[in-house]
């Protein structure tokens, strides 16, 4: 999973870099520093496995893609590639998330399982129940007494 984050995150990453050709930059310098610092900040809580602060701080970055687009810092073009750039770290996100909530369920169930099944207890040797016998030697009756026995 870290390895396709790691590839929309290389997607989103060149979306922001690439340049267009017009007069007027597609993105704002500052702008795209911003972006780049929030995209690498979604990246490092996706790679920790901190899955909420990764979702928070993507929204965090489309409401910053959002208010460059309103400052007319980000050209419509450069908006949708970065836009779509964003979705798809979205769905990797979500992917990843339940991946391992399907192993965290799964490791769950194998440790009820695990629980529920009846402890197996096999008896020492010495707590086996043999019949006792005599040390050698030894009468296997013992003498009568004066008793007449």
């Amino acid at each position: 999973m870290r390895r396709l984050l790691g590839c929309a995150a290389v997607v989103l990453a060149a979306a922001l870099l690439t340049t267009g050709c017009s007069s007027k930059p597609e993105l704002d310098a500052d702008r795209a520093h911003t972006l780049q610092q929030s995209v690498l900040d979604v990246t490092k809580a996706a790679a920790d496995g901190r899955w909420a602060d990764a979702q928070t701080l993507l929204a965090t970055t489309r409401t910053q893609l959002d208010a460059g687009a309103d400052a007319g810092e980000v050209s419509t073009t450069r908006y949708r590639r970065i836009d779509s750039a964003l979705d798809a770290v979205q769905s990797e996100l979500a992917a990843a998330q339940a991946a391992l909530e399907r192993q965290q369920a799964a490791a769950a169930r194998a440790a009820a399982d695990q629980a529920a099944q009846p402890a197996v207890v096999t008896p020492s040797p010495a707590a086996v129940d043999t019949p006792a016998t005599p040390p050698k030697g030894e009468p296997k009756h013992p003498p009568k007494g004066k008793g007449g026995k």
